[in-house]
């Protein structure tokens, strides 16, 4: 049965709130998300790029306040982090929550504003998708032990959290087959992610490891609303997050604004593809309305 999650709109505290960016109201929003069925939260990460609340500390929060929603990442980038540091917040977190943390885990676009976050903190932008594997690799081998090095609190999973790799090019698939839990893209549409979730399991199977093992999950944004005022919204959300045109974005993530019918349809169509578990991101001001209405879908979808 596919599960069904939804992005904590970190982000949007910050562009809609009081100007202080309170992450209080989304460890409620992630406890009432809990208690409408659904199973996951997610927490977007950036610096200064698109400041929010950091992630794995609101996750946290949230760990405490919750008792079965899975927890995660969407996505983290481990290239802006010391490996030593990160395993041991997301083996303390893994370990708050009983093990219900998912590490999502990506590049990052290759925008200004994420090249400004890495230099920063001082890591190269231009290899920030290797240099994201190395980190994870060593968190990993900390986790366990394996590397002679061990972390403390010791995960609340045995194997440690399980890590799902974003992003949709050729290079990003064959790590996301030979190292990751799940594979976890912007997809744009279902036949790509289609697509690619069949060549991250080929280089699995490839690998000696059971391309079944490999989750297979999107990132997908929805406005339910008449047409025409939620494509307006859905624009407005788009460029004042991203700071482009709606139209480049929706080159790169899949995203639908529509009569609730129509966002089901399109979201059945990716689980149709192939897809476990869905993150949804609400891409308008109205979070909670909007999550409401996505809460009344979660049978349907789940059928």
């Amino acid at each position: 049965m596919v599960e069904i999650g939804v992005l904590l709109p970190t982000r949007e505290a910050v562009m809609y709130g009081d100007g202080s960016g309170d992450p209080r109201p989304l460890v409620d929003l992630a406890v009432n998300a809990e208690a409408a069925g659904f199973d996951s939260v997610w927490a977007g990460d950036s610096l200064l790029a698109r400041p929010r609340a950091e992630p794995l500390t609101l996750l946290a929060g949230v760990a405490t306040r919750t008792s079965s929603v899975r927890l995660g990442t969407a996505v983290l980038l481990p290239s802006l982090r010391n490996a030593e540091q990160l395993a041991q917040a997301t083996a303390t977190l893994d370990a708050l929550s009983g093990g219900r943390f998912i590490l999502g885990i990506g590049a990052g676009p290759g925008t200004p504003g994420v090249a400004v976050d890495h230099g920063l903190v001082g890591t190269d932008f231009e290899r920030r998708a290797s240099l994201s594997w190395t980190v994870v690799e060593r968190v990993r081998g900390l986790w366990l032990g394996t590397d002679g090095d061990q972390v403390y609190p010791l995960p609340g999973s045995a194997d440690g959290p399980a890590i799902w790799c974003g992003g949709s090019g050729p290079r990003t698939l064959e790590r996301a087959g030979r190292g990751a839990d799940g594979w976890f893209p912007t997809a744009t549409t279902p036949e790509r992610f289609a697509a690619g979730l069949a060549r991250v399991r080929e280089v699995a199977e490839a690998a000696g490891r059971n391309p079944a093992d490999v989750v297979g999950a999107a990132y997908l944004t929805v406005v339910f609303g008449a047409a025409a005022p939620a494509e307006k919204a859905l624009h407005e959300h788009s460029e004042l997050y991203y700071g482009v045109p709606h139209a480049i974005i929706a080159e790169q993530q899949g995203s639908i604004a529509g009569p609730e019918a129509m966002v089901g349809a399109w979201l059945r169509e990716f689980i149709d593809a192939g897809a476990e578990h869905l993150c949804v991101r609400v891409g308008c001001e109205d979070v909670r309305t909007q999550l409401e209405t996505l809460s009344g879908l979660l049978g349907e979808l789940r059928r």
